[in-house]
């Protein structure tokens, strides 16, 4: 076949083809009948393409048939998304084939963009762990109240568990401590705070307070007062314990002997801030010293007393004043003379 021939049945073809897209039945034999029909009139010009949905493509002009070939329809444009022209019609005898138009190439209607897909939702974070819940604290143990004191005043409420130091105006002011149980045992051999003293027997003899071996209840050391020709009251021992707040306890006890051939009569004295004298860090001015006391007789052979705070009265020849927990001094001394010598020993609160 012809050059010509061949580009012209080609182009047949491919109108068939896309005319017959949605079934024509074999194109190869549509194409083999149409090169059996050489040489007969000259066919009609083919119908233009359909127009396409976005830009047609040019259908070519319809040549003359010479020769007997009929001549092709152009082409129908590719028609982006569009329906190929209708198929050309008969071929004419013996006529000269024409040159197949050329068909515009369709404009291609932009394929409408891909919508983007929808993001990933992002993964919800991790809940954080509850923090444990702290441990309840432990409630404070209430403070016991503070134990009644001697003359019925009532001991100071603890702060914080124990009797806490009382509050005072006059000389203890600002100065009180709280006493610990006990006192003294003279087993370290010291006499801090300890002093002597006496009557204005002008030729009497006051010994200075000694430490002796043995001591009261199976101890070692013990603390001894003597003197003699004293024509009053005789002589005393004192320890100085300025503003100690003893409401706490109910009274003192100690151990003590006396000496055969002495008067074995002595008092426990308790110094207080009304009648210790003003030169002593009291706040008694005059008539001083008739502290609140208690008589004690003793033996030659060692023994526990016990002295309550509300057993304490006064000679009486001072102003009057009572033991409200709070001591200056504690002293024992003889109540009459001429001779003395006592010990005492392992003095505490109770």
């Amino acid at each position: 076949m012809p050059p010509t021939v061949r580009r012209f049945a080609s182009a047949r073809l491919l109108a068939v083809i896309v005319a017959c897209a949605a079934g024509c039945g074999d194109p190869e034999s549509y194409s083999r009948n149409d090169a059996a029909s050489a040489g007969g009139s000259a066919g009609a010009g083919g119908s233009a393409g359909a127009t396409g949905a976005a830009g047609v493509g040019s259908v070519g002009t319809a040549g003359s048939g010479v020769a007997g070939d009929a001549g092709a329809t152009g082409a129908a444009g590719l028609v982006g998304g569009g329906t190929g022209g209708s198929v050309g019609g008969t071929a004419g005898s013996a006529g000269v084939a024409g040159t197949a138009g050329v068909t515009g190439a369709g404009g291609s209607i932009g394929g409408a963009g891909a919508s983007g897909g929808a993001g990933r939702a992002g993964t919800a974070g991790a809940s954080g762990t509850a923090g444990a819940s702290g441990t309840a604290g432990v409630s404070g143990t209430a403070g016991a109240t503070g134990t009644a004191g001697a003359s019925g005043s009532a001991g100071a409420s603890g702060a914080g568990g124990t009797g806490g130091a009382k509050v005072v105006t006059g000389a203890c002011a600002g100065k009180v401590h709280v006493a610990s149980a006990v006192i003294d045992t003279f087993e370290d051999g010291a006499l801090t705070n300890w002093y002597e003293y006496k009557d204005s027997t002008a030729n009497a003899t006051l010994n200075p307070l000694a430490i002796v071996s043995p001591g009261a209840a199976s101890t070692n050391k013990a603390l001894r007062l003597s003197g003699s020709a004293f024509t009053g009251f005789g002589a005393g021992a004192g320890d100085m314990i300025l503003c100690t707040d003893a409401s706490a306890f109910q009274g003192i006890t100690f151990w003590a002997k006396g000496t055969s051939g002495t008067s074995n009569d002595i008092a426990l004295q308790v110094a207080i801030p009304a009648t210790q004298a003003t030169a002593d860090g009291g706040d008694c001015a005059s008539a001083c010293f008739d502290h609140p006391s208690k008589k004690v007789a003793l033996t030659t052979a060692w023994q526990q007393y016990h002295v309550l705070f509300s057993d304490l009265a006064q000679a009486g020849f001072g102003a009057p004043a009572k033991y409200a927990g709070i001591i200056m001094a504690l002293n024992w001394v003889s109540i009459e003379g001429p001779n003395l010598d006592f010990q005492i020993d392992e003095i505490s609160y109770y």
